[in-house]
């Protein structure tokens, strides 16, 4: 650390015989140059202050509202899973009854008792009838007897679903065939069976009316504190309604992933039901608390009602607004299947309380520089009234030195603080004066390079976020590899033309499609949907992909494969993901196609001369949901010109942005527009029709399909 040396030292060393106008003229602009550094010291600060202060806020906010959209995005497709799974399960039992109505002459009759007491706390199968039904009746007892073939599903569906409270298909002629833990409760205080009328109930009337697929709002159930929901599937018969399946579930699960928010002690969450009120809740208590037939929240006052309208509207988005008093940023995602929707709320200020230590930081680094400033300013005057005291001993002849070693380095260091602008941070300084002015410039010297530090700071975030991207654009090729790739697979096979796509809805995905020989006359092609996406998805697709096609190469048989597929899936499957399967082998000489369906999407067929037709084909629950389960084979006989074409769900539930879905309809309808064009124009036209339908509208699943054409022997 060097020595400062006083300037009055140095002015009574050179000012000898300075006459006192010389030294008046030499302290003014003395004066007046101190003056100029100050404020361009002061007036740079603060605008690099609130350049970088700028920068930093707009980069780091905007990061982390991205993170809450995102957390918003995968609490509701979380959610909505749940009831996916539960809407699937009914759709099940629906599927099954309407395949008993249709075909009576395939089953026998089957005994359904009424409900025993001995029977609470353990599942068991039930019939309940309405009160104006006479249970004797011969035709009720026909019907009952033909739908008590539905009971082994009813039992196993309930086994198989952990959130399932009850399960049960209800008919149009007053009686209910239901599998449950609860049989006591169907008992009056007399002990006698209380009458049901299951036709008065709001899922069953709402599945009627809407011939769809219908959810009830929330309920607290009647024999346990827990809230539930039911779903309703209508059975039709030669298009008349018969019966309807239906089921209730507590929705435990939902709110346990609500309280799981994950954002620290100001981070909460809720879920609004699609009449704007909040079902579950991090807050106890509040505007977002969780109340029993609590208000509307479109019809509060303030912006929270517009964000509630939006939600419930099923539109995504973050906003900033007022609640409880505090200021806090709130996303919103929907669950398309019951129209609710997922908040994630974060305060404002933990949102951009990064910006807000950097904006302080920077505070004090200025504050500071001008403090030395004013100090220097402070020293110098105290220097100028001792330089006049001694004014009259100095030279006039030595003025001139005097005012150049003085004031040519304020001058220089002026410019040099002036010089800094915009991107250009560098201060330089050359000289060595060793007294104030040289304290100043190394002041200013690390001010500069303690906010080069900060910007290097912020870029090295940003370059940290671009490695993340390249590391998923490296698990999109590793993926990508898995899958068949080139085109044409097998180039000196005429008998058949085969081609396959996937599209991920992110990076990476959870579908796939595959095909290979077992042997010379038999080919292996399958198709298949996971769970989850992401890198989630993609790990359990990579892991079935190798499984089954290892597995397939050994055992040659679809039943087969895929209860090894499944006995593999469900082996430590703590992250309880599942995979729905199709898979066919053809025997090419014939073309004897052999496929089997666990829980997946129907395959659409073309015989020759003919167009696209789906095939409902007999499915069984999906693989990696449950051990020790069979599968069942068919058989197709493929003729030359013959198509088979599968897909996974993300291509009938691709969405627009009125929320309305492509649907197999659709997909029947683009098949048939062209239906001898090669299996890739095949694809490449379903892609086209997708797009023009979904249009702007975001892809929120994984799209795959795959087609292969049967040729026969060429000659």
């Amino acid at each position: 650390m060097f020595k400062v040396k006083s300037l009055g030292q140095k002015i009574s060393m050179v000012m000898v015989g300075v006459i006192i106008v010389t030294l008046l003229i030499v302290g003014v602009i003395f004066m007046l140059s101190m003056k100029d550094v100050s404020d361009v010291v002061i007036s740079t600060n603060k605008e690099v202050g609130e350049s970088v202060t700028a920068i930093s806020s707009t980069s780091m906010t905007e990061v982390s509202k991205q993170r809450l959209v995102e957390l918003a995005h995968d609490k509701a497709s979380i959610a909505d899973g749940f009831f996916i799974d539960f809407e699937r399960a009914v759709r099940i039992v629906a599927a099954d009854a309407e395949r008993i109505y249709g075909n009576p002459n395939r089953y026998v009759q089957k005994t359904v008792r009424p409900p025993k007491k001995e029977n609470n706390g353990k599942l068991s199968l039930q019939v309940l009838y309405s009160d104006n039904v006479n249970p004797n009746d011969s035709r009720i007892v026909h019907e009952l007897g033909l739908l008590g073939n539905i009971g082994d599903t009813l039992m196993s569906v309930n086994s198989q679903f952990d959130d399932l409270a009850s399960i049960y298909v209800a008919t149009e002629s007053g009686f209910m065939v239901q599998a449950d833990y609860i049989a006591a409760s169907k008992f009056d205080d007399a002990g006698n069976i209380m009458p049901l009328d299951a036709r008065q109930r709001p899922w069953y009337i709402g599945a009627r009316e809407s011939g769809e697929p219908y959810f009830t709002p929330v309920v607290r159930d009647a024999h346990t504190p827990q809230l539930g929901i039911m779903c309703g599937v209508p059975v039709y018969k030669d298009g008349k309604l018969v019966a309807v399946a239906g089921g209730g579930m507590y929705l435990d699960a939902l709110e346990s992933l609500v309280k799981n928010v994950d954002l620290g002690a100001s981070g909460n969450s809720c879920i609004l039901n699609r009449k704007g009120q909040v079902l579950f809740s991090t807050y106890s208590e509040g505007t977002l608390a969780a109340v029993d037939g609590g208000p509307d929240l479109r019809t509060l006052d303030g912006s929270i009602a517009e964000i509630a309208t939006d939600a419930v509207n099923g539109a995504t988005g973050i906003a900033m607004l007022e609640i409880d008093g505090a200021d806090q940023y709130v996303a919103y995602a929907p669950l398309k299947t019951v129209g609710w929707s997922v908040f994630v709320i974060l305060s404002q200020v933990s949102v951009e309380e990064p910006t807000a230590m950097m904006r302080e930081k920077l505070s004090d680094l200025t504050q500071q520089a001008i403090g030395n400033t004013n100090l220097l300013i402070g020293h110098s005057l105290v220097m100028m009234v001792s330089v006049f005291a001694c004014a009259l001993a100095f030279a006039l002849a030595n003025s001139m030195v005097l005012s150049k070693k003085i004031v040519k380095p304020i001058k220089a260091l002026t410019e040099e603080v002036q010089a800094i602008e915009g991107d250009n941070l560098d201060f330089k300084w050359d000289m060595n004066t060793d007294d104030e002015t040289q304290v100043l410039a190394d002041s200013f010297r690390s001010l500069t390079e303690r906010m080069k530090m900060y910007i290097n700071d912020i870029q090295l975030y940003t370059a940290k976020n671009e490695r993340m991207s390249a590391e998923l654009s490296l698990a999109e090729r590793i993926q990508a590899s898995m899958l068949p790739h080139e085109n044409p697979p097998f180039p000196d096979k005429k008998e058949f033309e085969i081609f396959g796509v996937m599209d991920p809805a992110r990076e990476v995905g959870g579908d796939f499609y595959d095909y290979f020989f077992i042997d010379d006359d038999h080919l292996c092609l399958t198709i298949a949907d996971v769970s989850g996406k992401g890198i989630p998805g993609a790990l359990f697709m990579m892991i079935s992909v190798i499984i089954l096609r290892n597995t397939a190469m050994m055992i040659k048989k679809c039943d087969r494969v895929l209860a090894q597929l499944n006995e593999a899936l469900c082996s430590h499957n703590e992250a309880e993901m599942f995979l729905t399967v199709w898979i066919g082998i053809l025997e090419i000489s014939t073309g004897k196609l052999t496929a089997c369906n666990a829980g997946h999407e129907y395959p659409m067929v073309k015989h020759p001369d003919g167009n696209y037709e789906m095939l409902k084909d007999k499915h069984g629950l999906v693989l990696g949901a449950m051990q020790h389960m069979k599968y069942t084979e068919y058989e197709i006989y493929l003729e030359p010109g013959s198509k088979v074409f599968v897909y996974t769900d993300g291509l009938p539930e691709a969405t627009n942005k009125d929320e309305k879905m492509f649907g197999t309809d659709r997909v029947v309808e683009t098949l048939n527009v062209d239906p001898n064009v090669s299996p890739e124009q095949t694809l490449q036209n379903m892609r086209k029709a997708v797009d023009e339908f979904v249009q702007d509208a975001e892809q929120f699943d994984d799209l795959t399909m795959l087609c292969i054409e049967y040729r026969g022997k060429q000659k």
